[in-house]
């Protein structure tokens, strides 16, 4: 159980910091290209990503409370 609580907080981490480089490398290539439609849909695509995982996150930390499993740290 200790290993899949830590591993849920390193995904905590590194999605947050992952969605972030994805979306400055897409600025960057933004300001390159001629046509940055398709980057704007992947920077949202990328937001979308990230919102959804934290709140699966937060899900989890409020089952495992609200059912007496060990709580997460925050």
């Amino acid at each position: 159980m200790d290993e899949i609580l830590s591993f849920t907080v390193l995904l905590q981490i590194l999605i947050p910091i992952g969605g972030g480089m994805r979306i400055l490398f897409c600025l960057l290539y933004m300001s390159v290209e001629e046509d940055p439609v398709a980057y704007k849909k992947r920077i949202r695509n990328v937001l979308i990503f990230v919102v959804l995982a934290e709140c699966i996150g937060v899900a989890f930390r409020v089952a495992l409370s609200y059912f007496g499993g060990t709580v997460i740290p925050y």
